[in-house]
């Protein structure tokens, strides 16, 4: 039974599902799965923690190991949306990339400036800090893939 957006040109199904034959195997997905879910949940109050990526993460674990938990994910009416454009090449939304950009900056720019007295632990925090956002702008705009897929050239 397919997962279907608010567009219909794709969409991402529980079908993908690829349910290890092993039950051990499913039990230890499944408990890696809801170790990330919760890392993903705390992300969205703890600035600088990428709540996104870890539901990502947490998706690919049910995915291998619940039907019913990678069903609930990419229905969730928080997140669920999200989950599904990703997965179905569409990328991040503007608003979502400008919220995540602006708290890496913050976070790390107080990490930085008045928590961190190590200069070699300052230097990896502003590194890993220009990965996350160098990750997030890498990935496709959705209102621009959106507008690329329709064949306009709006959302740029």
């Amino acid at each position: 039974m397919p997962v279907n957006g608010p567009i219909t040109d794709f969409h991402v199904g529980i079908d993908e599902l690829d349910l290890s034959t092993s039950r051990s195997m499913r039990l230890v997905y499944a408990a890696i799965g809801f170790v990330f879910l919760a890392i993903g949940f705390l992300g969205f109050i703890i600035p600088g923690l990428p709540g996104f990526l870890f539901l990502l993460f947490a998706l690919w674990f049910f995915s291998r190991s619940s039907q019913r938990m990678h069903r609930w994910m990419l229905t969730n009416r928080f997140f669920g949306q999200n989950l599904r454009d990703y997965k179905g090449g569409l990328g991040i939304p503007r608003r979502i990339k400008i919220v995540a950009v602006t708290c890496i900056v913050l976070a790390v720019s107080y990490s930085v400036g008045f928590a961190i007295s190590n200069v070699w632990l300052r230097v990896f925090l502003v590194a890993l800090g220009l990965y996350g956002i160098y990750f997030i702008l890498d990935k496709p705009t959705r209102e621009v893939e959106l507008a690329r897929r329709s064949g306009t050239t709006q959302g740029r």
